[in-house]
């Protein structure tokens, strides 16, 4: 449901520049290096250091950029200047305790004082800067950190639908009174929901961004998406196969090609880092194998951003989704032991999970840019670990003889899921003399699927000529 932005924009950690004037930024441009970096990317090298050492060196990076301010700037120049300081200065000491929690497992109080006086400082109404870039990620780190602890006290945001997405919208109702900072926020927001989840039940917050003022054509825009998700699909049949605090969760079932009475089928796990995804996202692989007579069912799960849902969530919906379409496998026209699974990034973690961890019920299984040792992540670890052990959820530890046959499509240059896990991978199932194959590309990064149409040829071709050797 692309329909305001680029499908592979980073998620919350894209590499930021500072929306100065040409003449500013290169004039500070030769200061601006790592030791004085303010950006987000300057906030991420930081991010293991303890909270008082964080805000002692984050607080001489202000300081040195601000001494380094051209004297040549004229008045509104200079002081424009400081005000981009200012403005990351703040957004780094917002958005730290988070970072800090997810990459290193440490906590910050959340009455930590560097964070509170950032938050005190900004001009939440402040019209005149709307479209100043820096201004824009503060509010975006407020927003953030505003919501994430909306989520965790309102009893009203632990049920229901889009949850995040409510969040921020109460947050922005109940702090900002301009109503132009609001309908520029709003609109924001709910285009890069849509982009990231699809629009299935936010019509609330489209009336509530309508009388605040958003544009009738971005409305429009967001009605129409709206009405798209919320119809009867046209080309396929879409089943509740459970339902959680009042919202069905559906399995998106596409028809095979042909007329095959026992079709082998594909399960897909979208990707989005257990936090973002849409069902629908599933590049290349879905299609070919519905070409090639495969009965495609596409997940919708439980991700942090609807459901404040966790990896633990994502995967017992995953089990769950499984199990129902073994059970209605005569009404599906399916051969429930020809079941494959697949996915895309955290997708593919869980395909990954369902093939080794529940392989009684999986034949076969299918990733792109997967993540198989989630053990080794400090994130996963946090959220998951108080729960479950992580190493009994790693695909590359408990991989053994009765894992399935499985393809693996990965690029070396992978940044976000290590292509040396997808190697040991696969290096393990050929020493279990399980059916594999790795199938390297030499660059494209995590996204490397969404770039070159001659590497969705290749996928394409490889993952035919895979399931044409299991001889289902």
């Amino acid at each position: 449901m692309q329909l305001f932005r680029s499908l592979c924009l980073p998620i919350f950690l894209g590499l930021f520049l500072s929306l100065l004037p040409a003449s500013q930024s290169r004039a500070q441009e030769a200061v601006v290096d790592q030791e004085h970096d303010l950006s987000m990317r300057g906030m991420i090298r930081l991010v293991h250091e303890k909270p008082a050492q964080f805000n002692t060196l984050w607080t001489e990076r202000r300081r040195s950029q601000e001494r380094a301010i051209s004297p040549e700037l004229s008045t509104s120049e200079h002081a424009a200047a400081l005000q981009n300081v200012q403005w990351q200065w703040a957004a780094g000491l917002i958005n730290y305790p988070y970072f800090h929690q997810r990459e290193t497992g440490g906590s910050v109080t959340a009455n930590w004082q560097p964070k509170i006086i950032a938050i005190n400082s900004i001009q939440f109404n402040d019209e005149a800067s709307l479209e100043q870039s820096n201004f824009q990620l503060l509010i975006q780190a407020w927003l953030h950190d505003s919501a994430g602890q909306r989520v965790k006290q309102d009893p009203a945001l632990q049920r229901g639908d889009n949850r995040w997405l409510r969040a921020n919208f109460s947050a922005l109702d109940t702090t900002i009174s301009s109503h132009k900072v609001k309908a520029h926020f709003m609109s924001k927001l709910l285009a890069e929901h849509i982009d990231d989840n699809g629009a299935k039940n936010v019509l609330p917050q489209i009336l509530e961004a309508e009388k605040n003022g958003v544009s009738p054509e971005q409305i429009t825009k967001f009605r129409a998406a709206y009405e798209q998700e919320m119809q009867a699909p046209k080309d396929h049949v879409a089943y509740t196969y459970q339902n959680v605090d009042g919202v069905d969760l559906q399995l998106h079932v596409f028809p095979a090609k042909g007329d095959a009475k026992e079709a082998p089928v594909f399960i897909w796990f979208h990707g989005g880092s257990w936090s973002t995804g849409h069902w629908s996202y599933c590049p290349v692989v879905c299609r070919a194998l519905q070409n090639r007579g495969f009965v495609v069912v596409q997940v919708e799960y439980r991700t942090s951003q609807r459901f404040d849902g966790t990896p633990l969530n994502a995967l017992a919906d995953a089990e769950r989704a499984i199990d129902w379409t073994i059970t209605h496998s005569g009404e599906l026209q399916i051969n429930p032991k020809k079941l494959m699974v697949g996915g895309f990034s955290s997708g593919g973690a869980l395909a990954s999970q369902m093939a080794v961890l529940n392989h009684t019920k999986v034949s076969a299984a299918a990733y792109m840019s997967g993540g198989f040792d989630p053990s080794k992540d400090t994130w996963y670890n946090s959220v998951v670990g108080p729960l479950r052990d992580t190493k009994q959820l790693s695909p590359l530890l408990m991989v053994n003889r009765n894992s399935p046959p499985q393809i693996l499509f990965h690029a070396k240059d992978d940044e976000m899921c290590a292509y040396q896990d997808a190697q040991s991978l696969a290096n393990k199932l050929t020493a279990l003399d399980i059916p594999n194959r790795l199938v390297s590309f030499e660059q494209g990064g995590h996204f490397f699927v969404f770039k070159n149409p001659a590497d969705r040829q290749r996928i394409s071709t490889e993952l035919t000529s895979f399931v044409d050797q299991l001889k289902w």
